[in-house]
């Protein structure tokens, strides 16, 4: 659609000369109108503010382009006769019609103020009573159209004006040429966003129309938000589509801030088809004079601002900080590039630059430039936070090429705002929980899962977001629960179907298939991930894991090691490496990579408690209980490894017997949880010399889908029951599985073809 003037009849307008009309500045028409500059163009004309030199007064002048050219000339005319037609506080007046010189043009009132459009673009919201009383004005500016046989057809924030004397203007009557009541046309004429369903298919335009636009506004102020955005057809689609305009978005971001009865009466503006519509804009200013006061809205107060949107015509500023001194030598330089700076920021559109603000008043959302200036000339772009670094020659035939270059970064920096791309702010998210996790593993769990949600929301579809949630959820959200995991499950499926490429869908597919299925598979998936992208480190480290624990040694911790090298601070890799030397007996080693963890502050306490276990020492076990009382892991079965402790240190096996017994016992929705539950209670029972029991244990550990083959032969607690019939029975069970696990590491499995079945969740009746 054409693009009219933001503020083509308020004093506040930036000038903005353009060659096709900057020619009238300056001169003086029917010896009486001193054009004195542009206002805004239009899709008709250009509007200039023009002094009348016989009243001595200042007023807004249209200029229609084209006049020449077939029915424009009447077009126009026909503007001007309708908006005379209309005589309203609330209106925008028009003079008077005139032609002098070749330029045809009509005068109208100047509004000393700002359009609504400006308003929102510097507060984003307003509050209940403003926006209010914004929108009645309006609805009586339309209840004097109306009965005039005038619909304006292009109600919008950018032809409301808002004058310093507290009056609402409405303005633009151009478009109302097309559609007087008593024999308007079809045309599609307007702004689409803005547009009524039945206006947007072409159809005459009735006052409903007219009342459908002013709720879309009214919903803008409440929100901050536009109701549609999007392509042209897009917005056709859309506008058929949608049955009426909905809170549903503005709440995510500004929770309870609109009252259900005004969003009760937004959505009855907005219906999408006329009949079920608020009918008259008299009827939509009666439904809202109740908040006119603000009696009936408790919480009359400005709605949170939502993120700066890329495309709104907000103004943006940009404060550069004269530079600093660190080296007198070419600090003239530095100056030459702030200046020519300047003067280039100020040549872009909706920026405020300002060459200084106060200590301490930044405001919130403005760009901040320092320059520094020593053996080269340091430049710091920061924004909410961020920060944007350059480092450029100081050298006086390059000032204008590192102005233009600061200038570009800042372009750059405004397109990154915040909000203004959903793809790459989820994306940004989704990087930042990944390294949490590396950083911190379990501990970081809870912030990285709330990343990842809102990356998520922002955007639902993208396979890889999906598959990063799927695999964090699975691995960290530790939700024992059948809900949880089928939660998982519908994710990884989702990714698998939109991504099948992507390496993150595999790794996701692995991990869920850990949990729930045939660690076979799952072997495949982490494979497969590997073949896809083999500088990722997480399909190294699931592979690696599995493969330790199948009991190939050699070629786990290569995989591990793969993955370190990747990623260096991937600390529950090495806690998996540290494992299998205390399973070895390897204390050397162990004792050496346990130190680098606790030095890096990467402590498990509950790893180091078992591998201790395993190794004997009760007082290190003891310190470790004495540290971490019962959160030796986090969240996981407090119960169950407070008991561990009494049985490890006061010998109280017959005492929790049958409660660690019946716990193991008890299935959860997770297979592989199910078996580490009963791996442990296999320890303890084994610890005690309870071999009957911890047989017992070691058989519902396999029944879950065991494979852990290299704590089955080398750990300490089970010597007395790998030689019995049933522990040798055990064995076999656990060895086929292991030797799956390799076969999809060395075997025929066509890493191009993965296996992708994703198990059923079962529903255990244990909660975990």
């Amino acid at each position: 659609m054409p693009e009219r003037p933001p503020t083509a009849w308020t004093t506040d307008a930036p000038s903005a000369k353009r060659p096709e009309a900057a020619d009238l500045c300056g001169r003086t028409l029917a010896d009486r109108y001193e054009v004195l500059d542009l206002l805004g163009t239009g899709g008709m004309g250009a509007v200039y503010r023009a002094r009348d030199r016989e009243l001595d007064e200042l007023v807004a002048l249209k200029v229609v382009r084209g006049a020449h050219q077939h029915g424009v000339l009447e077009q126009f005319r026909s503007e001007v006769k309708l908006a005379r037609r209309v005589t309203h506080r609330n209106v925008a007046r028009t003079f008077e019609l005139g032609h002098a010189g070749g330029v045809t043009f009509c005068t109208m009132e100047l509004v000393d103020g700002e359009s609504l459009r400006a308003r929102l673009a510097r507060e984003a919201t307003l509050a209940i009573p403003e926006a209010a009383a914004i929108a009645v004005a309006v609805c009586e500016a339309l209840v004097a159209a109306h009965a005039a046989g005038v619909i304006h057809r292009d109600i919008k924030p950018d032809n409301i004006l808002l004058a310093h004397d507290d009056r609402v203007v409405l303005a633009d009557f151009g478009v109302a040429a097309f559609s007087v009541v008593e024999g308007g046309g079809g045309t599609l004429s307007g702004t689409l966003e803005y547009m009524a369903p039945e206006q947007a298919r072409g159809e005459p335009a009735t006052p409903a129309t007219d009342v459908y636009a002013v709720g879309l506004v009214l919903y803008e102020m409440l929100t901050g938000l536009r109701a549609f955005a999007g392509t042209m057809s897009e917005l056709i689609v859309a506008k058929q589509d949608v049955e009426r305009v909905s809170f549903e978005l503005a709440e995510v971001l500004a929770p309870e801030a609109v009252p259900p009865e005004l969003q009760a009466i937004v959505a009855r503006a907005t219906a999408r088809e006329p009949a079920e519509r608020i009918a008259t804009a008299a009827e939509l200013a009666r439904a809202l004079a109740p908040w006119l006061d603000g009696a009936r809205d408790e919480k009359a107060v400005r709605a949170p601002q939502p993120a700066p949107r890329v495309g709104a015509r907000e103004v943006h500023m940009v404060i550069v900080l004269a530079p600093v001194r660190e080296s007198e030598e070419r600090m003239w330089v530095a100056e030459g590039v702030h200046e020519e700076l300047l003067r280039e920021l100020m040549r872009l559109p909706r920026l405020r630059v300002l060459p200084r603000v106060a200590q301490g008043e930044v405001p919130d959302g403005a760009i901040v430039v320092r320059l520094a200036a020593g053996d080269a000339l340091d430049v710091a772009i920061e924004r909410g936070g961020d920060e944007t670094r350059l480092r450029l020659p100081l050298d006086v035939g390059a000032i204008a090429l590192a102005a233009r270059s600061i200038a570009f970064a800042v372009g750059e920096v405004l397109e990154r705002s915040p909000g203004a791309d959903p793809q790459r702010d989820a994306t940004a998210m989704v990087l930042r929980a990944r390294r949490r996790i590396h950083a911190s593993g379990f501990t970081a769990a809870d912030a990285a899962l709330a990343l990842l949600h809102n990356a998520h929301a922002l955007c639902p579809d993208d396979p890889r977001i999906i598959a990063t949630l799927a695999m964090m959820r699975v691995r960290f959200g530790l939700g024992p629960g059948a809900e949880h995991l089928a939660g998982v499950r519908e994710l990884v499926v989702q990714a698998l179907a939109a991504g099948p490429e992507l390496a993150e869908t595999h790794v996701a597919a692995a991990f869920l298939e850990q949990q729930v299925g045939d660690p076979g598979v799952a072997a495949t998936h982490f494979r497969t991930a590997i073949a896809r992208a083999p500088y990722r480190a997480d399909g190294h480290e699931g592979l690696g894991r599995m493969l330790l624990e199948a009991g190939h040694l050699d070629e786990g911790i290569r995989r591990i090691d793969d993955a370190i090298a990747i990623a260096p601070d991937l600390v529950n890799a090495r806690w998996e490496v540290a494992r299998a030397h205390a399973l070895e007996e390897n204390w050397v080693a162990h004792d050496l990579l346990v130190g680098e963890l606790l030095a890096a502050d990467a402590d498990l306490p509950f790893y180091r408690m078992r591998y201790a276990w395993w190794r004997g020492d009760l007082e290190t076990v003891r310190a470790i209980r004495d540290e971490s009382g019962k959160r030796a892991a986090r969240g996981f079965e407090p119960e169950l490894i407070g008991k561990l402790y009494e049985i490890l240190l006061d010998g109280a096996w017959s005492r929790h017997r049958d409660a660690v017994i019946e716990r193991a016992s008890r299935p959860t929705p997770s297979r592989r949880r199910s078996a580490f539950i009963a791996q442990l209670a296999a320890d303890a029972a084994g610890s005690s010399g309870d071999t009957e029991a911890c047989i017992a244990m070691l058989e519902v550990a396999v029944d879950n889908g065991l494979y852990d083959l290299h704590w089955l032969d080398r750990c300490p607690t089970l010597r007395d029951v790998r030689g019995t019939r049933r522990g040798r029975l055990a064995r076999m069970q656990v060895k086929a599985r292991s030797e799956a696990i390799l076969d999809a590491l060395y075997g025929d499995a066509d890493a191009d073809a993965p296996a992708t079945m994703i198990t059923p969740v079962s529903t255990g009746t244990g909660s975990g």
